[in-house]
């Protein structure tokens, strides 16, 4: 275990600055040596908003482990942003001064070649005309998990209007690569906090209960939980006597009882290889938290073990999360209380994802 954080540590030289500043992402290192951004390493955890570019207020944000994680135009109220979780908001903050600044360097010349970024009104200096305490004339729209339309309204007046794809990589200003390392750091790192149970209204005349779900694009990608009733009250089922159904109870929901462990693979772009152990409950809450919907299917089942896919479906920000899982039989049997093995493919692109996805 030590060997394989060590591995990602040594990855995420490349990712972090030398200097005492640290970013988390190279996309904002670069924009705070464009913005010759000083005293960066003195702010605390939270958003702070002393710094300015033409007058018009920044909104820097500093995660709890130091590191700058959004450097942007202030177009929005951080309530706003606190109570509603997309990154289309970090996304216009970051992309839009970008494209104010007079001094960007190749790198950022690069990017902004290849993204596909249209204006149906007005322009990049119109945001700084955007006041960031009313947002009452601002519209977000999606369409078919391909593209986001947004605009600023004053007066039935279209200050500023956008269109640009769901592409994750294009929110987060991260190549495939640096992705994959940053969502497994965030994973190391992730500590599990308090939860709101799903509360039901439990039949009185049945020890039993299927709380149905949804499907996604095909009726064997499910997410419904399963409830039985013995003397201490309802709770998810977890007997050996129906294994399926503990099945999709220990993937899908954290009231589950059992803590199963999940040794991770991570290496279709990164150059780090090898395992991570973590507790699969801090991914399942890890990928809650960003706003997924978890969806189970089983691709086949040995005497052994059952082979599912596990899906983390974002439709607010158009990707999906895939974990590729083997579930041993006997940590089944021990009512989920062992290890299991997955393989994880992170945003992929929602749109790429169709019933084709999951034919043999």
């Amino acid at each position: 275990m030590k060997t394989f954080l060590a591995l990602i540590i040594l990855s995420l030289a490349g990712v972090l600055p030398a200097s005492a500043v640290s970013f988390a992402t190279n996309r904002l290192q670069t924009i705070a040596r464009c913005l010759r951004l000083t005293g960066l390493d003195s702010l605390q955890a939270g958003t702070h908003d002393t710094y300015r570019y033409q007058s018009h207020a920044l909104s820097i944000r500093v995660n709890s482990f130091g590191e700058v994680e959004h450097i942007g135009l202030r177009l929005f109220p951080n309530t706003l942003k606190a109570n509603n979780v997309s990154p289309v908001y970090d996304f216009l903050e970051r992309n839009l001064l970008e494209r104010l600044m007079p001094n960007l360097d190749d790198s950022l010349k690069f990017h902004q070649g290849c993204e596909h970024v249209d204006f149906l009104a007005g322009r990049a200096q119109s945001a700084l005309q955007i006041d960031t305490t009313d947002i009452v004339g601002f519209s977000e729209e999606r369409t078919d998990f391909h593209t986001y339309h947004v605009s600023w309204s004053r007066k039935n007046r279209k200050v500023l209007e956008l269109s640009f794809p769901m592409d994750f990589q294009l929110l987060s200003g991260c190549n495939g690569e640096e992705l994959e390392i940053l969502f497994m750091r965030r994973l190391l790192r992730f500590q599990p906090h308090a939860y709101e149970p799903r509360k039901f209204l439990f039949p009185r005349h049945t020890n039993t209960y299927v709380a149905a779900g949804d499907t996604f694009l095909i009726r064997e990608m499910r997410n419904e939980l399963f409830y039985e009733k013995d003397k201490s009250g309802w709770h998810l089922t977890d007997s050996a006597a129906v294994i399926t159904k503990v099945l999709s109870n220990m993937l899908l929901s954290m009231e589950f009882a059992g803590n199963p462990t999940l040794t991770l693979s991570f290496d279709r772009y990164s150059e780090v290889k090898g395992e991570h152990q973590v507790p699969y409950k801090h991914w399942l809450q890890m990928c809650l938290d960003e706003g997924c919907s978890p969806f189970l299917g089983v691709k086949s089942v040995t005497p052994d073990s059952y082979k599912c896919t596990v899906l983390m479906t974002n439709p607010r920000s158009g990707y999906v999360h895939l974990l590729s899982v083997t579930v041993p039989q006997q940590t089944l049997l021990h009512r989920g209380n062992g290890d299991i093995r997955g393989y994880i493919y992170p945003y992929i692109p929602m749109h790429h994802i169709t019933s084709d996805y999951f034919k043999p």
